[in-house]
């Protein structure tokens, strides 16, 4: 999901990174608190709003109305605003862009800067962000240089700030393009992109699908997890549902869905599965997962086979052998020794050969 810029900047302003003096605009204001000249925004999810005329500046208090309701009036791919951002006019000596998302080539978080924002941004620097390290002080000075921008504490404690952001939201891109950096060497965040993660806002957003069998499934990674179910089935077990919950999801998330899953009678074993992950916290993914299991009555015992890795393998798996040695659960782990294929295989085996002790 898209937040809307006023959405964004929200956000921003929550972790302490510079916004513009700005309200709201509907059809009925009559005029912003504060006087001309200021910039009027159309606040809608299209891109490139700025050629195509969603932002004008609005030079005299009496060129406001007709500004005002011309915006509303104007479609944007299709939509039409429904309330409008006013916002103060920014003088600035410069114009930098500066983002936080994922890559699919690194496949990690990557930081990207550039010395040239707005719409004329056709390049930046690209820095991959270790997830178990983060985003420290040495790091951005590093990034600041490949970008050739001169080190700024100033520059610095945003990028810090919309790194903290990116990470603490779970967000899938956080932009602030353009950054606008003032004579006096204060910056302002000129616009604010955030992209959230459908099935982080909204739990329910997880693909879940009831199937007739009797191996549940807690599937991690989109088109892997399809595949991992034709594995289950090839060595002769049968699925009682699909579900995948990729995407770093908080224990929250995971404690639901385990218990919804495993909520289902006349399982004979359970199968957690997954690639080796990039940015998912393992850890607090299996954490999720063991509070689902304290959540179900009567406590199952068939087989529950695990195959994970990624940041917080071994922390994770360690936690699992001391939860199962105390609480009684039937958990086989496994790490990235063994294929998610053979794990299939164990879970049938496990499952059907040696039975469920329910």
């Amino acid at each position: 999901m898209k937040l809307l810029e006023h959405e964004g900047k929200e956000l921003f302003a929550r972790y302490g990174i510079p916004v513009p003096r700005g309200e709201l605009v509907r059809a009925t204001t009559t005029k912003p608190s504060f006087g001309a000249p200021f910039m009027l925004k159309a606040q809608v999810p299209s891109s490139n709003r700025g050629i195509r005329g969603g932002v004008v500046k609005v030079e005299r208090a009496e060129d406001f109305s007709a500004a005002r309701d011309r915006l509303l009036a104007t479609e944007f791919d299709g939509i039409l605003p429904e309330v409008l951002l006013a916002e103060e006019v920014i003088t600035a000596s410069r114009e930098l862009y500066v983002s936080f998302s994922y890559s699919t080539n690194t496949r990690t978080p990557v930081l990207a800067l550039s010395k040239e924002g707005g719409t004329g941004v056709d390049e930046a620097e690209i820095t991959p962000i270790d997830m178990l390290a983060g985003v420290s002080q040495a790091l951005v000075n590093d990034a600041l240089g490949q970008a050739d921008i001169e080190r700024s504490d100033t520059i610095s404690r945003v990028v810090l700030a919309l790194w903290k952001l990116f990470a603490e939201e779970r967000l899938l891109l956080a932009e602030i393009n353009p950054l606008f950096w003032r004579e006096d060497g204060s910056v302002v965040a000129g616009d604010a992109k955030i992209l959230q993660d459908d099935s982080i806002v909204d739990p329910a957003y997880r693909p879940f699908l009831d199937l007739p069998g009797d191996i549940a499934v807690l599937a991690s990674g989109g088109g892997a997890s399809l595949l991992n179910l034709d594995a289950l089935m090839r060595h002769g077990g049968k699925p009682a549902n699909y579900v995948e919950y990729s995407g770093n999801p908080p224990k929250e998330v995971v404690a639901e869905l385990t218990q919804k899953v495993l909520s289902k009678p006349g399982l004979k074993g359970c199968w957690t599965i997954g690639g080796t992950a990039n940015f998912t916290d393992i850890y607090e993914t299996m954490t999720g997962f063991v509070e689902g299991l304290r959540m179900l009555t009567p406590k199952p015992t068939y087989p529950i086979v695990v195959r994970r890795d990624g940041p917080r393998q071994k922390e994770a798996f360690a936690m699992l052998k001391e939860v199962a040695e105390k609480e009684g659960f039937n958990l086989h782990l496994y790490g990235p020794e063994t294929s998610m294929d053979e794990s299939a295989r164990i879970v049938v085996e496990l499952s059907y050969q040696l039975g469920s002790k329910e």
